[in-house]
């Protein structure tokens, strides 16, 4: 059985998920495209896009100094990371449902699961 996600139309990022492994389809990184086997995930991990208050604090701080109060608040972008046995594929969830990512998250994972128990 297979089922076809769209999570953004421009540019395309789709997940298709078929019984024994995953397809990503990422025009924004092409090098996430690829067929992807359940019994070769190690981890999946759902990242939320948060500010990153070191380089946040270190930016006014400098800007202080320089007089240029070019200082503001930097944020790490949300991200969905598949790490396998041989590489990590990491993408980048801009303008994205982020339930229908954590979805997908959790029924990869289901399915990971279900086929390194067989």
């Amino acid at each position: 059985m297979t089922e076809t996600i769209e999570l953004r139309n421009k540019p395309e990022l789709k997940i298709i998920l078929n019984t024994h492994e995953f397809e990503v389809i990422d025009a924004s990184e092409p090098k996430n495209n690829g067929t992807y086997s359940y019994a070769e995930i190690k981890s999946v991990k759902l990242n939320t896009e948060k500010t990153d208050w070191f380089i946040s604090t270190t930016s006014y701080i400098v800007g202080f100094f320089t007089g240029n109060g070019n200082g503001g608040n930097y944020k790490n972008k949300a991200n969905l990371t598949i790490q396998l046995t041989k590489q990590i594929v990491k993408i980048w969830l801009v303008d994205t449902d982020f339930k229908k990512v954590k979805e997908i998250s959790e029924l990869i994972k289901n399915k990971s699961s279900y086929i390194k128990t067989l």
